[in-house]
């Protein structure tokens, strides 16, 4: 075991593969190589031979065998039929030890923990959202798991540290060249950011799943082109998009969202990042959306126009570049229909992949780095300003990383978030480490506000513009006298590893003590 530099104690191997401990945001430089898909030798006589309507068929074609790697995307969130569907049909056939690269995985994929008792699935690389991370955090599946984030999946693919052998790929539009696009038909999710230069690009076999198959015309716009896909296979539904918007992003906004969302504002006002050409990445939580909305009340009243909006996008970031206020949207992931329906209409409004967004690898760094502000959640941050946002304070592993290590990269990081829930949020320690505290500028709670104190410029700056600064050990007393933090058990069992975005290992989560 050694000491990492956010101080946790993590091994040098684990699951049978040596990690190099994290050593900083940005200290560990790239090793190994950019890698490209091996296409298949095969030449197409007809414009129908790759086209199936049985997905047993299609598997069958894509050679798969035990123990190898299939990727999925998760832009249908809580509304997914595609991974569950391909999965019965693996386990049907018979194969066995499989890893599963999913970008994410949510409480709907709860029947894969079947395929897991059972041996089918044996390892999972990517984000858990509800049942299967519970079950992974008690013991109740006992398989390798790791964490990555979006820009931290893209880069393991990019360098083959990931491979993926098969890539099923949900598209909601597919003409019978191969060309997809995720704005379009009854399934329609909007951006198709995961896959379109990563998936598509490096899976060894890439097979499209949909349930609109147009014949008449070709797909436009494209996020995929046909000559990136081998196989297409047409099924019933591939998901509900009405169920895009659940979880943490269904949630009502509040007046306590709005009253943090203010500060965010002011915040960045005082930071000097509330002027012409200012950027800043969206979101679809309550206090995104109210951020979202005091920028356009500020944006009109000063007539200042931003230069782009990055990262999730919903009705709110298209309302903004509707009315000229913003001059374009980059979307690696629709939250909604309506910015669905922008990516489908507007020119000004962008698809953008996981791998322009997060990939630390991109040459000049990834449009994250240029971001000037950003504000994102926890579900705890400790005196060091570190962040937790994959294990509640119960040690249950609960959600996913996202692009949240990767949207720290802006200019102005803020983390939003109340002192306490039912437990202290702002705690001396936190559970797990998901967003180094190096990467984060400001915390604002519904108690008070916190700077980093190795920003000593910020927080003069931020003094002089009014905002009142309070210590964050002043927060985590606060917070302590409001809520008990739970007396945890774990065991020595490690059950998942956390990386860094560069594929070092900053933390590792223990199974909880029954």
């Amino acid at each position: 075991m050694v000491i990492n530099a956010v101080r946790r104690n993590v091994p040098e191997k684990i699951f049978g593969r040596k990690y190099i401990p994290y050593a900083g945001a940005y200290s560990t430089a790239p090793k190994g190589s950019k890698i490209g898909r091996k296409y298949s030798p095969y030449i197409t006589t007809t414009k129908t031979k790759r086209i199936f309507d049985d997905l047993e068929q299609v598997i069958s074609k894509v050679n798969l065998s035990d123990g190898m790697t299939i990727g999925f995307i998760h832009n249908l969130r809580y509304g997914d039929f595609v991974i569950c569907e391909v999965m019965d049909t693996i386990a049907s056939m018979g194969y066995k030890n499989l890893t599963i690269a999913s970008t994410a995985l949510f409480p709907n994929h709860e029947p894969l923990i079947e395929h897991i008792h059972s041996g089918v699935i044996s390892c999972i690389s990517g984000s858990m959202n509800g049942p299967i991370g519970k079950a992974v955090s008690t013991g109740e599946l006992n398989i390798p798991t790791s964490l990555r984030s979006h820009g931290g999946r893209a880069r393991a693919v990019e360098c083959g540290e990931l491979h993926l052998d098969v890539s099923f790929i949900a598209a909601p539009a597919v003409d019978e060249m191969g060309n997809m696009n995720g704005c379009q038909g009854p399934s329609a999710y909007g951006a198709c950011g995961f896959a379109n230069e990563t998936d598509s690009i490096y899976a060894d076999k890439v097979v499209l799943v949909t349930d609109n198959l147009l014949t008449d015309e070709p797909v436009y716009p494209v996020s995929i082109r046909g000559d990136k896909v081998d196989y297409i296979v047409t099924v019933d539904r591939i998901g509900d998009p009405k169920k895009i918007v659940a979880g943490s992003l269904g949630r009502n906004v509040t007046d306590r969202h709005l009253e943090i969302a203010e500060q965010v504002v002011k915040v960045a006002e005082a930071a000097g990042y509330v002027k012409e050409g200012m950027s800043f990445q969206a979101g679809a939580g309550g206090v995104s959306l109210g951020t979202t909305q005091f920028l356009h009340e500020i944006m009109i009243e000063r007539e200042i126009q931003g230069s782009f909006i990055h990262g999730g996008t919903t009705g709110a970031a298209v309302k903004l570049l509707e009315e000229g206020l913003v001059r374009k949207i980059f979307d690696g992931q629709s939250f909604d229909l309506v910015a669905a329906k922008s990516l489908r209409e507007n020119p000004c409004h962008y698809e953008w992949s996981a791998q322009n967004s997060y990939n630390i690898w991109a040459p000049g760094g990834p449009l994250a780095h240029y971001v000037d502000v950003v504000a994102l959640g926890a579900t705890e941050i400790d005196v060091d300003f570190n962040v937790n946002v994959n294990t509640h304070s119960d040690g249950l592993l609960l959600h996913g990383i996202g692009g949240h290590t990767d949207a720290a990269a802006a200019q102005l990081t803020i983390i939003t978030c109340p002192i306490a829930r039912k437990v202290p949020i702002v705690r001396d320690r936190v559970t797990t480490v998901s967003t180094p505290g190096e990467m984060i500028d400001v915390l604002i709670t519904d108690a008070g506000i916190a700077v980093n104190p190795k920003r000593v410029k910020l927080r003069n700056m931020l003094s002089k513009g009014g905002i009142e600064i309070t210590d964050i050990t002043e927060l985590k007393d606060m917070a302590y006298s409001q809520a008990a933090p739970p007396e945890l058990e774990f065991t020595d069992e490690i059950c998942t590893v956390v990386e860094y975005r560069d594929g070092t290992l900053l933390d590792v989560v223990y199974e909880v003590n029954n």
